[in-house]
């Protein structure tokens, strides 16, 4: 049996920026997805996986020091988050993808800003992102800017992680998918097919939500990935499971962007409160509790479904 492709990390070799080694670099956006041809899957935050479980299913991954974190492939059975000429078609963009090649690196408890030299965005012509006087140009300092709520997002991610490997729940999957480059991978990732999980009274609203939108987005993956011999002999039901009640998902969503349920109720239109109604909207949509939703909020179905 072949060894899975995934054992080093999909998006590269990153290093923490240094205004002294790195200022060299020039910038420049790319034309296409092109570099992550070979990419099996993306990293993805817990606020972002119930949006983009509509999308590809949503796995974990493991990483060195024994944790794990969620992630989203990039191909599913039937579809590709890149067309053929690598333009993303696969919806709602991954954060991780959206600030490639700058992302944040992570030492112990400390998280410090970082770069993948190796990307193409760093070949040829570009802009400066350190001036002579090594500091952060403009441009730098926009991209910091847009990632301070993106490693914030992850920072927040790692105790619903910490929570769900507490359980002892997730086995591994393997699985054989096509790259987008045209080669054929062997994937192995974690999952957690068990539904009856998701119903213990003990789990966080958090995780709830997670392992909910993480088990409806495998459902066919499920049916054709290799699962241990134990897992096999469990009969899961990979139907519908008993989501988060409304009011689980509201407060969750509440917590998650720092709103009240008053803000979602109001006519209240700044950015993080729009960005809390859309997110709320969608988890309730995914778990068919809509109407409820919209009893909870005093709002019509229509206007919430203008919200996603």
């Amino acid at each position: 049996m072949s060894t899975p492709d995934n054992n080093q990390p999909n998006t590269g070799r990153s290093e923490v920026l240094s205004l002294e080694r790195h200022r060299s670099l020039r910038f420049h956006k790319a034309n296409n997805f092109a570099f992550a041809a070979s990419w099996l899957y993306v990293p993805v935050h817990n606020q972002e996986a119930s949006r983009l479980a509509g999308q590809f299913p949503i796995l974990f991954y493991p990483l060195p020091n024994g944790g794990a974190m969620p992630c989203m492939l990039l191909k599913s059975k039937d579809r590709s988050a890149f067309s053929t000429q690598m333009h993303w078609q696969g919806g709602i963009l991954p954060d991780v993808l959206r600030l490639y090649p700058f992302g944040f690196h992570r030492d112990q408890k400390r998280s410090s800003l970082a770069v993948y030299p190796t990307a193409p965005h760093f070949r040829g012509n570009g802009e400066k992102i350190i001036t002579s006087k090594g500091k952060p140009t403009r441009r730098l300092q926009g991209i910091i800017k847009a990632l301070a709520p993106i490693q914030q997002a992850f920072d927040q991610t790692q105790p619903i992680m910490q929570e769900l490997l507490a359980l002892n729940v997730l086995q591994p999957v393997t699985f054989s998918l096509l790259r987008a480059d045209g080669t054929r991978a062997r994937v192995s990732l974690l999952a957690c097919p068990d539904t009856a999980v998701i119903k213990q009274q003990s789990l966080s609203p958090a995780l709830r939500t997670l392992l909910y939108v993480h088990q409806q987005s495998c459902r066919r993956l499920f049916k054709h990935a290799h699962m241990p011999t134990a897992a096999a002999n469990t009969k899961a039901n990979t139907g519908t499971v008993a989501p988060a009640n409304v009011h689980e998902l509201a407060r969750t969503v509440c917590d998650r962007f720092s709103v009240s349920l008053d803000d979602l109720k109001s006519r209240k239109r700044s950015d993080i409160i729009k960005q809390a109604r859309h997110t709320l909207a969608v988890e309730a949509r995914d778990s068919s509790q809509l109407t409820e939703l919209a009893g909870l909020l005093q709002r019509s179905v229509d206007t919430l479904r203008k919200w996603i």
